[in-house]
């Protein structure tokens, strides 16, 4: 039977869901982060999707959904949440004009504080189910990709896996700087040739800088949109 419940980690609020026995420990522990807009229900679902597709994962992993700290309730987006505020009509236009520097190099406000709040969050995490780095894997989509990405590069993280779907470069410098300086670990990245929210391009910038730092990245590109094809959640799956 699925367990499905609320627990705060860092002031964070997360959805829980597990297939374990009342009383057993994780062995492996998954934190997925969600997109601008969304909130932590937005991919839950992936959980009971992963446990059914391969039957060990049931037996040792505990997924964690964490709400992004900002509400953008009073933006008129009632429910939604998201990791740092984002300009969608400048978005837009950067993608029009295709001047995907001005992109790559910024470094959002809000983002530094919204990753120590998560760099928080998945240390007490592990601390509450007596895991590690190891025994992490560490995951996202769109803005909670990049928010994954700058968790594991800006604080070292060294996860089993990092997943980073339709995500892309952001923070250069500050980026290129850590993973330079980081151990690497494995990365599965995926992304949409027509993505017209985050584009293709500076998808591929992350990958080239994440493989010349030393990470050992497997790139999924596919021929949609700005979302996640069932075919990479089964190769996910599959690593699991």
């Amino acid at each position: 039977m699925l367990n499905n419940t609320l627990q705060t980690f860092a002031g964070l609020q997360c959805r829980v869901l597990d297939l374990l026995p009342k009383g057993q420990p994780p062995s492996h522990l998954i934190v997925v982060c969600h997109g601008f807009g969304a909130s932590m229900d937005d991919l839950a679902s992936f959980a009971p999707y992963l446990f059914q597709t391969n039957t060990a994962t049931g037996d040792r992993c505990r997924f964690v959904f964490p709400n992004a700290p900002m509400d953008l309730g009073p933006l008129g987006m009632p429910g939604g949440r998201a990791w740092w505020e984002i300009n969608m009509a400048r978005l837009a236009m950067i993608n029009q004009t295709r001047n995907y520097q001005e992109l790559t190099t910024v470094v959002p406000d809000g983002l530094i504080k919204a990753s120590q709040q998560l760099a928080d969050a998945v240390r007490e995490m592990q601390t509450t189910f007596e895991l590690n780095d190891a025994s992490t894997t560490l995951a996202g989509f769109s803005q909670g990709a990049m928010i994954s990405t700058d968790l594991v590069l800006r604080h070292n993280f060294v996860p089993q896996r990092l997943c980073i779907f339709s995500g892309m470069l952001i923070c250069a410098d500050d980026w290129t700087k850590f993973a330079q300086r980081h151990t690497g670990c494995p990365v599965l990245q995926s992304h949409g040739r027509y993505d017209m929210v985050l584009p293709f391009e500076p998808a591929e910038s992350l990958r080239d800088m994440l493989t010349a730092s030393g990470f050992d990245v497997t790139f999924l590109p596919f021929d949609a949109d700005h979302t996640i094809p069932i075919d990479v959640l089964d190769h996910w799956a599959a690593l699991l």
